[in-house]
């Protein structure tokens, strides 16, 4: 049991990580226009965020690691961008978004084990 909550407390953890280590190239190399924005928050940080857990560290638990993932960053950009309302607006509109995706991840793969099984 310990060493279930130590790789779930490192999956979760790795998340935001993984987040801010994409974060700064992205940022650097492309820069952030609307197009680059709404790709990064909308289809990167959902992918990046599911993936982290799943793939990575074989979660038996990986939505709700996700979630706190996801909070945890949001959190930390939200004191990074709260000068830049617009930016703001689309990272909130983002994170509300990123939960219902991740929320109908679990759906799906719910009704796809009791299909199968």
């Amino acid at each position: 049991m310990k060493n279930q909550s130590i790789s779930s407390l490192k999956s979760t953890l790795a998340i935001p990580l993984a987040m801010a280590i994409i974060l700064i190239p992205f940022s650097f190399l492309i820069g952030w226009n609307m197009t680059s924005m709404v790709v990064f928050w909308f289809v990167l940080i959902p992918l990046v965020s599911y993936l982290v857990p799943t793939k990575i560290f074989k979660s038996t638990k990986p939505i709700k690691e996700s979630v706190i993932g996801l909070t945890i960053f949001y959190a930390l950009m939200t004191f990074m961008i709260y000068e830049h309302s617009d930016f703001l607006q689309l990272m909130l509109i983002s994170f509300v978004v990123n939960i219902l995706i991740l929320f109908f991840i679990q759906l799906d793969k719910k009704v796809n084990k009791e299909v199968v099984g």
